[in-house]
């Protein structure tokens, strides 16, 4: 999707190769003010790529394995489900993967009031909130009920053991099994933000999406 203003709802967006086709997107949105209010996107490795500008996704079930919300946009999630499939064998889900390279871009991943659940058994398979693809990647989780799936480190590297310090991740105000962050990993970009820090990744400050947003019909909060 390239143009401006795009509107899906009640659509369903699936990309059948499997997970052992490595990256196969079901999604990948460019334009700006794109609004996916109630669709269904449905892949294993980078389902969503949420390319770049401004996008909404309200009440939409995503589905996916490796990197499976990616990209450089300013994008909120916000009163959706996502599920973290059972992957190939060997591989390890991670649910974000932002691309954010210059500090002045105003761009992230924002998952506000989500729920985090497994479709399928992932007893065996370890799953995390995301991994830094670019040296400013930015991703914050708030309000969103996080399964016991999750892995106590929260987070993963994209490369060594460690992230780069300029990376910008945080969890505001999370709830369920998964969310205790007493366990996480220690890095310099794992942030712990106020009220006030969390409310810039909101609707509003965001994405000035109370300007566009209503003209979708979809509904959204603009604020915390």
């Amino acid at each position: 999707v390239f143009g401006k203003n795009f509107i899906a709802r009640d659509m369903g967006f699936r990309n059948t190769a499997g997970p052992e086709k490595h990256q196969a997107v079901a999604l990948l949105t460019a334009g700006d003010q794109a609004v996916y209010y109630r669709c269904q996107i449905e892949a294993f490795q980078d389902s969503l790529y949420a390319h770049s500008n401004r996008q909404f996704y309200r009440e939409c079930n995503i589905y996916g394995t490796v990197d499976f919300i990616f990209g450089n946009s300013a994008v909120v999630l916000q009163n959706c489900n996502i599920f973290p499939r059972v992957p190939m064998q060997g591989q390890q889900n991670t649910i974000t993967a932002q691309g954010k390279t210059d500090p002045n871009m105003n761009t992230g991943i924002s998952i506000q009031n989500c729920s985090i659940a497994p479709f399928g058994d992932l007893s065996s398979v370890q799953t995390y909130l995301g991994r830094p693809w670019k040296d400013y990647s930015t991703t914050v989780f708030m309000q969103s009920t996080l399964g016991s799936f999750i892995n106590p480190d929260g987070w993963l590297p994209w490369v060594g053991n460690s992230a780069p310090d300029t990376i910008f991740y945080a969890e505001f105000q999370n709830v369920g099994p998964g969310a205790s962050t007493k366990n996480r990993v220690k890095w310099k970009g794992l942030k712990t933000i106020t009220h006030k820090q969390a409310s810039m990744f909101t609707v509003k400050s965001f994405l000035s999406g109370d300007k566009w947003i209503p003209a979708s019909g979809a509904p959204f909060t603009s604020s915390m």
